[in-house]
């Protein structure tokens, strides 16, 4: 009798177990998702060289999960991330931060000032020659000084007006545990394979090599995200990334670099829940190479200008979503509401300036010439998306329409970098930073010469010691001397049409709505963040 019982009892128990298990299951499975991605992760997981050393920026925009900074960016306001508050000197060369206490990274490392000295020490020397183009304050590094466990001294070279939003920037200014540098402060391995901060989420190598799994950080010290585990599917095809979504074998596409406005669209009309952000993200823009006939005229840049028709271009390719754009930044953007008078479209206007300038078409065959040389050029460009070549091959054929032959090179991200920094281009299709460096990185970046980005650095190109204009500004920590100098900057800029913008970007999403409830786009409207989905 005492057997039979003890084996119900056992049984009673096993069949609890097997039900709570059961439950757990459900319960875990209604608590996770699956997300899209074009790269894969092979790149590793250190925040630099997600962004600045590899080629593969798949890891890049999931950053968020894994890694804090000391300051976040909301809504056009610095608010406490890692640190809770943070005090300036008067003269702008030192700033104090004061860390927030019981916080550890996902390693179980404490998070102190003696991780933030290692951090920050590190950065410049693992940014290479990359130091300065992702924000200007690592370049201004004098001393790092740890005040007491949570207080630490940011001593500078020179004061700077953008410390703080460059504070903000995951790529390059993540947390990182100290357990991720050798003692000469390059990376450990560890990156490679795993994540190492202070974020929601963490990474322990899951993966097939398709399909990256990613959990919760039991370690993270803020609110508790819904979704207790992701899972990112790499599917390089955007038609194959609707498809899967079609067939639940994703839940959430976010990024205009991963759906296009039609496919938005054709899934909103099929039931999905679908997102556009409020805020802009990018500035599509062209630049022209003022040292190359025939940019070099200015009068065929105005031309160029007058002849594009945004509103129609904004109608047609970009769904109505973006609209279009008179100035390079934002006008929302600290410092940049300066009063442009717009380069309406006028079709004959561009003509008349054209002819002006002596291009006439001569021999009649719709290409214009001046002293034997043909009103010819060619758009360089990355190849992103189908939305890119119609985007492309609209704008050369309203310039065509003025008497320009304006041919198009798409070609991959890598070789397209490559020609704009060896300044090889006519004409370059771009877009500015983004929302998490404009419009301070995106101006530091249009020195004369700075090979980074030969199209913006045309900017100041025809104003004598334009490079010593910024670097004054970047020293400048006078409101009214910063605004001075950003209007003359977005001034040159427009009545010389040097770069000419297109349009102002945002940022999309599309999501099975018998999942997910609702989807929230981070402060940093390019990065994908799991902790902001809302879950049924």
């Amino acid at each position: 009798m005492k057997k039979t019982v003890t084996v119900l009892v056992t049984a009673a128990l096993l069949l609890t177990a097997l039900a709570a298990c059961s439950r757990s299951d459900r319960n875990d499975t209604a608590r996770e998702i699956t997300v899209s991605e074009g790269w894969n992760f092979a790149g590793g997981f250190y925040p630099i060289e997600t962004f600045v050393v590899n080629t593969n920026y798949g890891p890049a925009f999931y950053m968020y999960n894994f890694y804090e900074t000391l300051v976040n960016y909301k809504d056009g306001e610095f608010v406490p991330g890692l640190a809770e508050s943070w005090d300036i000197s008067n003269d702008g060369l030192v700033y104090t931060f004061h860390l927030r206490k019981n916080v550890k990274f996902s390693d179980g490392t404490v998070f102190d000032a003696e991780a933030v000295k290692r951090n920050l020490e590190v950065i410049p020397q693992n940014l290479g020659k990359a130091n300065g183009s992702y924000g200007t304050v690592t370049t201004l590094f004098k001393r790092i000084v740890v005040v007491d466990p949570h207080t630490i001294e940011v001593h500078l070279t020179a004061p700077y007006y953008g410390v703080l939003k460059d504070f903000t920037l995951i790529h390059p200014m993540a947390m990182v545990s100290p357990h991720a540098f050798h003692e000469d402060g390059t990376v450990k391995d560890d990156l490679k394979t795993s994540t190492l901060g202070t974020g929601p989420y963490m990474y322990k190598g899951d993966t097939d090599g398709t399909t990256y799994t990613f959990v919760k950080n039991p370690h993270y010290w803020g609110k508790e995200p819904e979704t207790d585990r992701f899972h990112v599917k790499v599917i390089p095809d955007n038609d194959a990334r609707l498809l899967a979504l079609r067939n639940g074998e994703v839940d959430l596409i976010v990024g205009t670099r991963q759906i296009t406005y039609d496919g938005l669209n054709e899934m909103k009309a099929s039931g999905y829940g679908t997102l556009v952000s409020e805020g802009i993200n990018y500035t599509r823009y062209f630049g022209f190479n003022v040292s190359k006939a025939p940019f070099n005229d200015r009068n065929v840049r105005l031309a160029a200008s007058y002849a594009l028709d945004k509103q129609r271009i904004s109608e047609s390719i970009l769904s109505g979503i973006e609209a279009k754009a008179d100035s390079i930044f934002d006008p929302a953007l600290p410092y940049c509401d300066v009063k442009l008078e717009p380069y309406g479209h006028d079709k004959q206007k561009a003509i008349a300036l054209l002819e002006e300038a002596g291009w006439v078409d001569s021999n009649g065959d719709g290409v214009r010439e001046k002293d034997g040389v043909s009103l010819k050029g060619e758009i360089l460009y990355s190849k992103d998306n189908t939305m890119v070549d119609d985007l492309m091959l609209a704008v050369a054929a309203q310039w065509k329409e003025i008497g320009m032959d304006i041919r198009l090179n798409g070609m991959e991200m890598t070789a397209y970098y490559s020609e704009l920094q060896n300044n090889n281009f006519t004409i370059a299709y771009g877009m500015t930073y983004g929302s998490a460096w404009d419009p301070y990185t995106s101006i530091t970046n249009m020195k004369p010469g700075q090979k980074s980005n030969y199209a913006a650095a045309q900017a100041l190109e025809l104003v004598e010691d334009g490079s010593k204009i910024i670097n004054a500004l970047n020293v400048t920590v006078d409101r009214n001397e910063i605004r001075k100098t950003y209007d003359f900057i977005l001034r040159e800029i427009h009545d010389n049409a040097i770069l000419l913008p297109l349009s102002y970007t945002k940022e999309v999403a599309v999501y099975n709505k018998s999942k997910i409830k609702d989807y929230t786009f981070n402060g940093q409207l390019a990065y994908i963040d799991i902790a902001a989905i809302s879950l049924k």
